[in-house]
């Protein structure tokens, strides 16, 4: 995968979309075979990030949405991008739990795409949202993604969606 290309990951539950995108985030160790990922610098975000279908776990929930985000962002403003995911500012005071899933899900994003971002790895991230959402959703994280030059490794079961987003797709039950 090249940077600002688009792929698609297609297949049924428990195939192994969520595993391989835990390998890649270096979440989860590789037990066999071989990774080649960009560097990932002590004490900066992996360039490497995954955002999952739960928003919800994706947080500590005793820090507020601004804590969270500083912890990715340090000294950087991430307001355009606030703005841009249609984000008021003034959940960023709430903890995690006084947000939607759709809200959280938004704020995920923003928190992964933090300027070291290099791969963006989105697991079902749009599965719980309504249509409208997700097209919004996806118009702002396409756009963000082609002006940075970060390459989308997108995980559904949706294959329309993916057909609709990716350059290509590939089906992982029809690999050998």
């Amino acid at each position: 995968m090249a940077p600002k290309e688009v792929v698609g990951l297609c297949g049924p539950s428990g195939c192994g979309k969520s595993t391989l995108a835990k390998v890649l985030a270096s979440i989860q160790p590789l037990t066999h075979g071989l990774v080649s990922l960009p560097s990932h610098q002590k004490g900066k975000p992996n360039p490497v990030q995954w955002v999952a279908q739960q928003p919800e776990f994706a947080f500590n929930p005793y820090l507020t949405l601004r804590q969270s985000l500083q912890e990715s962002w340090k000294d950087v403003d991430y307001s355009p991008l606030l703005e841009a995911f249609s984000i008021c500012s003034s959940w960023l005071e709430r903890k995690p739990n006084q947000l939607s899933g759709g809200q959280l899900q938004r704020l995920n994003l923003v928190r992964a795409l933090a300027p070291t971002t290099q791969f963006l790895l989105c697991d079902e991230i749009s599965a719980p949202l309504d249509l409208l959402t997700q097209k919004q959703l996806w118009q702002t994280l396409l756009h963000h993604c082609r002006m940075n030059e970060i390459g989308l490794l997108v995980m559904s079961h949706d294959r329309l969606l993916l057909e609709k987003i990716c350059e290509r797709v590939i089906d992982i039950t029809q690999q050998k």
